[in-house]
């Protein structure tokens, strides 16, 4: 491949601007141009985030004063799972920080005392700070300094997180064009010599980064990319959306909430603006109008008086993410359901092993090389991230509809998911189990347990001798991190307006 001295990237909206954002910041030596239709809308329902935004957004030197109000953000300190398995109980998936180590490990304790058949089922949330954070709807942002950071994501306006990055971008010296892609040409080398647009003019550039969305206009409908499906694995394939007034009380949640319904789940995204809402289901199982009507009755709203959105989503990933001279990112590369808002850290790691493969093309390592570098981590994570959203709904007890029935199926489920479920069930060291897995992990020891310990993931044939934590021991760690919250953390809503005023 030739030194790489203009990028063109087509897409704009989150993947797109994010990437030059920060190519531009890492590499201002590289032109930069983002092809982006003022045509064409961006898929924008209110979005969540993983910890790794907040690190993104300070390695821009872009500070949340900056970026949080003009984009409705508020803090995420992680998700309830609500009614997963059809009897009303819930969970909560916390975002793990330093703080938890001795706490989370009552709870690895007692989840694996309940799956051998000793003491009675508890959430997670206890057990971890963001848990207690959540339950008492405080900010995960402590106002006074703790011994060791505290981890936390964010809600927000994906359309008006785009428009920040975009603003950045162009300080930066990103050229902004605005047009329609019509198509690209192919130069002997199988690589894109340049992109025509509807109105016949042709950007040229030696690299170019597809954020076109689903449409993969360079990565599959031009270079021929195969895709690999997810959906003999996860059926949900629709969304439907809608917005839902904040309320005008003090209370700010700062969790997601993502409840099971008859064919997927609902989740409602607290910003503050509005309330992101939204339906994702399989259209094998229930109609559109069908998936809109549980929505609206979800949420207590009129159907009539609302204004809903329904979104086509295509689950899987691109074979390569890297083929010729086109890296793709965002929708374009890969997509899996929104359940663990995953999105982002993905299109985040891929700009990241994109500006580290610059870099290394730069000292003249061999291109082929670099790219299967960046293809293979990418496949790494993406199926990490696909297996453990798998097991959502493979550990679940629910068996009153037919979408819950073909949903908890391992049949087509990769056979380390399957190899790990069952060292689970059988009551195996699953410490152990995981320690051998450390290097093929996306999700790490915390998350597993509150995923299967939080389902209740159990197997009555298996009986062991091992003993929950005592009551004394229990109550501790509880009232510990509760202490610290009464400490360190102001109430949500009261650091959001503190930040908005400032």
């Amino acid at each position: 491949m030739a030194i790489i001295n203009k990028l063109v990237i087509l897409g704009g909206g989150s993947a797109g601007w994010m990437c030059a954002a920060y190519l531009s910041k890492q590499h201002p030596e590289l032109a930069i141009s983002v092809i982006e239709s003022s045509k064409i809308g961006s898929i924008g329902v209110g979005e969540g985030s993983t910890p790794h935004l907040k690190n993104f957004m300070d390695s821009l030197g872009i500070s949340e004063q900056q970026w949080m109000p003009k984009c409705d953000a508020s803090y995420k300190a992680g998700i309830y799972f609500n009614n997963w398995n059809g009897d009303e109980r819930c969970y909560f998936h916390p975002f793990y920080s330093d703080m938890d180590e001795k706490t989370a490990e009552v709870y690895f304790v007692n989840a694996n005392a309940r799956r051998r058949g000793n003491g009675d089922w508890q959430a997670p949330d206890e057990y971890f700070l963001t848990g207690h954070i959540a339950k008492q709807n405080l900010s995960p942002k402590v106002h006074t300094p703790m011994l060791k950071e505290q981890t936390y994501g964010y809600h927000f306006d994906a359309i008006k997180l785009a428009g920040v990055l975009k603003a950045y971008a162009q300080e930066n010296g990103v050229e902004h064009i605005d047009g329609e892609f019509s198509h690209a040409h192919i130069n002997n080398n199988g690589n894109i010599a340049d992109i025509t647009l509807v109105d016949g003019r042709q950007i040229n550039g030696d690299m170019f980064i597809d954020a076109s969305g689903f449409n993969a206009l360079l990565i599959e409908q031009t270079l021929g990319t195969p895709f690999n499906s997810f959906a003999d694995e996860l059926l949900n394939d629709r969304a439907v959306a809608v917005a839902t007034p904040i309320s005008s009380d003090a209370v700010m949640p700062c969790a997601t909430q993502s409840t099971a319904l008859s064919a997927g789940w609902c989740w409602q995204i607290p910003l503050t603006s509005r309330i992101g809402n939204g339906y994702v289901y399989s259209s094998k199982h229930i109609t559109d109008e069908q998936a809109l009507y549980e929505l609206a009755l979800q949420l207590n709203i009129n159907p009539q008086n609302s204004a809903f959105r329904h979104l086509k989503m295509k689950v899987g990933c691109m074979q390569s993410a890297w083929q010729s001279n086109v890296m793709a990112v965002g929708l374009a590369q890969s997509f899996i359901e929104p359940i663990e808002a995953t999105s982002l850290m993905v299109t985040q790691h891929s700009i990241k092993l994109f500006s580290q493969a610059l870099t290394k093309l730069k000292n003249n390592e061999q291109s082929l090389k670099v790219a299967e570098h960046v293809n293979q981590q990418l496949h790494q994570l993406v199926y990490g991230i696909k297996d453990y959203v798998v097991a959502h709904y493979a550990t679940s007890l629910r068996t009153d509809s037919e979408y819950w029935l073909t949903a908890k199926q391992l049949n087509h489920s990769s056979s380390a998911l399957k190899s790990l479920l069952k060292a689970w069930l059988n009551g195996d060291d699953f410490d152990a189990y995981l320690s051998k897995l450390t290097q093929q992990q996306v999700y790490f020891r915390p998350s597993w347990y509150c995923l299967l310990g939080g389902m209740d993931y159990q197997s009555s044939l298996c009986q062991q001798s091992f003993e929950p934590a005592c009551a004394a021991i229990c109550n501790g760690a509880k009232m510990y991190l509760h202490e610290l919250c009464n400490k360190h953390c102001k109430p949500h809503a009261e650091q959001l307006h503190a930040m908005k005023t400032a």
